[in-house]
């Protein structure tokens, strides 16, 4: 199942970015979706190149890693509410606080493309990250797996 309500977490109390990020990519790897590399890699990508993205709106931020450390496609999904930061893809020194995460596990038979631009429509609208927001979840994991496209 690439969207779980196991692999949703609403955030509300602060942690650090790459607490936050072990504890999204420890799901996938407890679902079996990711191989043990996958954390590290997370990790280590984001470092270099970061995924905080300004929607003017809001923010939202997408990380992920190469495809040898993905078993599966899968995603986990992080509701923000404490405000942690991560830096921006476009200006790696400003930071933005993403009001949604969304960590990608992309396996090579899934189209890379699909999926990122599906993920623009959806959370690119500040109304509907509004209801990601307040929603359980079980209508978040719901709601993605009618958004996003792997084709």
């Amino acid at each position: 199942m690439m969207f779980s309500p196991k692999r949703v977490f609403i955030i509300t109390r602060p942690v650090s970015r790459d607490e936050l990020l072990t504890r999204m990519a420890d799901s996938l790897y407890a679902d079996g979706l990711v191989k043990e590399s996958f954390c590290q890699g997370v990790l280590d990508r984001e470092a270099v190149y970061p995924t905080g993205i300004d929607m003017e709106t809001h923010s939202i931020a997408i990380p992920h890693t190469e495809f040898e450390h993905v078993v599966t496609t899968g995603f986990a999904i992080a509701v923000n509410q404490a405000g942690v930061e991560f830096h921006r893809t476009d200006d790696p020194e400003q930071v933005v606080k993403p009001a949604v995460v969304v960590l990608m596990a992309i396996d090579p038979s899934c189209e890379k493309v699909a999926i990122i631009q599906s993920l623009f429509t959806l959370l690119g609208d500040i109304a509907q990250v509004n209801k990601i927001g307040v929603n359980s979840p079980e209508d978040i994991a719901k709601l993605f797996t009618e958004s996003i496209t792997t084709r």
